[in-house]
């Protein structure tokens, strides 16, 4: 019986695994990924120092000393940079949220070790959490920010839905006061982010409210 075409290179396919790259192409990947790891720290400062649209391309193939035609190999244009640099961290911060968030203990213990993780994670990252609060506030946008603007419309959704069932789980635990878990995650959301901004500028004409403080404060307004 005759095979076709798509069926020859099906058996090919199953029967010849695809090669490794070769030790060249391997090293070129590798630069090319610390490359990209150096813009998007370059960049990240840039954007929360200078601004979107005082950052330039050029400006950031300087910092790193690289020509402007290997950021092109990388990334479309600027606001493809951007969305990378909010993607990045964003990622690593919603999966330790979701490990955090289904992980054992009591689910009001939970619910105060998230808002600890988040206020941490934005200050050992404050350039991008600078990025992050801005743009949820409206008061940062890009060329065209449809993109970045949904990006953080879907992170918050996700972190929402992951405490909605933090707080679900409470209050069948009856650890957790009573109330819609969706509202309660959003009322949780806005609190953390009241306390990045008082956390973010520690001025003499702002009052001074610590970790601990906050911590506290959560804990009692979701406690049973």
């Amino acid at each position: 019986m005759v095979r076709g075409a798509a069926e020859v290179d099906a058996a090919r396919s199953d029967a010849e695994p695809e090669a490794p790259p070769s030790p060249r192409e391997e090293r070129r990947r590798l630069r090319l990924e610390m490359t990209r790891t150096q813009v998007l720290d370059v960049a990240e400062r840039a954007f929360a120092s200078v601004g979107f649209h005082n950052t330039t391309i050029k400006s950031i193939a300087e910092q790193c000393e690289i020509a402007v035609g290997t950021i092109y190999t990388l990334f479309d244009d600027k606001d493809s940079v951007y969305e990378a640099v909010l993607r990045r961290r964003g990622a690593i911060l919603h999966s330790l949220t979701r490990a955090r968030a289904s992980g054992p203990g009591p689910a009001d213990v939970t619910l105060v070790a998230l808002a600890e993780l988040q206020v941490r994670f934005f200050r050992e990252h404050p350039d991008w959490a600078g990025l992050a609060s801005a743009l949820g506030s409206g008061s940062l946008a890009t060329a065209s920010n449809a993109g970045p603007s949904h990006l953080y419309e879907v992170g918050h959704r996700v972190v929402s839905d992951d405490l909605a069932e933090v707080i679900a789980r409470g209050q069948h635990e009856g650890r957790i006061r009573d109330g819609d878990p969706r509202a309660l995650a959003l009322v949780f959301l806005g609190m953390l982010e009241t306390f990045h901004r008082l956390d973010n500028a520690r001025r003499a004409d702002r009052p001074d409210y610590t970790l601990v403080e906050f911590l506290d404060l959560v804990r009692t307004a979701f406690s049973s």
